[in-house]
């Protein structure tokens, strides 16, 4: 079994933010000491150092900077973080370099730091371009704050910059969406990620929804939504490659088209993932934990995440996350990973099951913009 792209994604996780959003699960929270903070990108330096004994000889193509909100540390911080990170590893000189931020965490000290330390990629979450719907949402930042940061950035020298927006938002209407999408097609970022609001357990929203303060989004509407934002998106020349991600052409994500395509990755900070020689593993998720590792020197993973599937598990997961690409499943590549005949393993009448849904055309296996509105459904039957 090999993985289909020799060269190493690395994910470093921020786990701060001015304030937990009432729809988020992500391992975050709430911090503004910046004493606390620099502790942690001093650990997370430590960590770089402690792992790249094992991977330095790697190429790495893809740096991902997530959180939380990165765009809270200090330009110093993350000018520390970045310079450790060429120190340690082994960066390609063209390596797609992302950093999350906030439009109210911005500044021009920060972007200018991010670009000169070789951050080329910003993805700001903007969410919507609705003030009240924002309010709902939690988030901190306004409108205006969306509008001017995007283009203050645009200023600095960002010329690869993702909008995350998000639809099926209680109190969000098709019109208020319709102008977020309006919006972001006139700021023309390079990439788009629209995602659906998920009501998960354990935030605000999913115990509002349990005591009757809020209604659940409606599905009809959030499918209604997201063919919209397709549509329009697609009329002005953005690319449709992954469920939630649209990019105009040559701007595809290629750190996530690794999450998407059966490439390794290894994460450094606090509850990081990684999948690498076969294995899938995650730090620890505890602050103390996490730090009382590195102060030991030792890697700050969490014994009882490490996993080895089988190669059926594997396949499964190669399948259930190559079908988010629209391009689909190569099943040349599937032979060639897995040295076995995709349907071989899976049973061929699934696309008799999902036809006009799920379609198979000159070795490629992918679904179809009907596919997309069932595609758990249809992913969930290769695991």
């Amino acid at each position: 079994m090999t993985t289909t792209n020799n060269s190493l994604g690395l994910y470093l996780h921020i786990p701060f933010c001015v304030k937990k959003c009432k729809y988020c699960d992500f391992l975050s929270f709430r911090c503004n000491e910046s004493a606390m903070i620099s502790e942690y990108a001093q650990a997370l330096i430590e960590e770089m150092n402690l792992k790249s004994a094992d991977w330095h000889y790697r190429e790495v193509d893809s740096v991902y900077i997530g959180g939380g909100t990165p765009s809270l540390l200090s330009a110093w911080d993350i000018g520390r973080i970045m310079d450790s990170l060429r120190e340690n590893f082994n960066v390609a000189d063209d390596a797609e370099i992302t950093i999350e931020a906030n439009p109210a965490t911005l500044s021009d000290e920060k972007l200018e730091r991010y670009l000169r330390k070789g951050i080329n990629r910003l993805s700001i979450g903007v969410q919507s371009f609705e003030n009240h719907v924002l309010q709902i949402l939690g988030r901190v930042h306004s409108k205006n704050d969306a509008f001017y940061n995007f283009q203050r950035a645009r200023r600095a020298g960002f010329d690869n910059i993702n909008v995350d927006i998000m639809f099926g938002i209680p109190g969000q209407n098709l019109k208020m969406w319709k102008d977020t999408i309006r919006e972001t097609i006139f700021l023309r970022p390079s990439h788009i990620s629209l995602y659906s609001l998920q009501i998960e357990e354990g935030t605000e929203f999913y115990d509002m929804i349990k005591n009757g303060e809020m209604e659940a989004p409606d599905e009809e509407t959030d499918r209604e939504m997201y063919h919209m934002a397709l549509k329009m998106m697609q009329a002005v020349g953005y690319e449709h490659y992954e469920i939630s991600n649209c990019a105009l052409p040559g701007y595809r994500s290629r750190h996530n088209l690794k999450y998407w395509s059966y490439a390794e990755y290894l994460g450094m900070g606090l509850g990081a993932s990684s999948f690498i020689n076969g294995s899938r593993f995650s730090n620890y998720d505890s602050m103390y934990r996490y730090i009382k590792a590195i102060k030991e020197a030792k890697a700050p993973v969490d014994e009882k995440s490490i996993k080895n599937y089988s190669q059926r598990e594997e396949m499964g997961i190669y399948a259930f996350t190559g079908l988010r690409k629209m391009a689909g499943i190569d099943l040349v590549d599937f032979r060639e990973t897995f040295e076995m005949d995709f349907f071989d393993v899976f049973d061929k009448r699934i696309l008799e099951k999902f036809k006009g849904r799920l379609v198979l055309k000159e070795d490629k296996l992918h679904l179809t913009e009907k596919g997309m509105d069932i595609s758990n459904r249809i992913m969930a039957e290769f695991i």
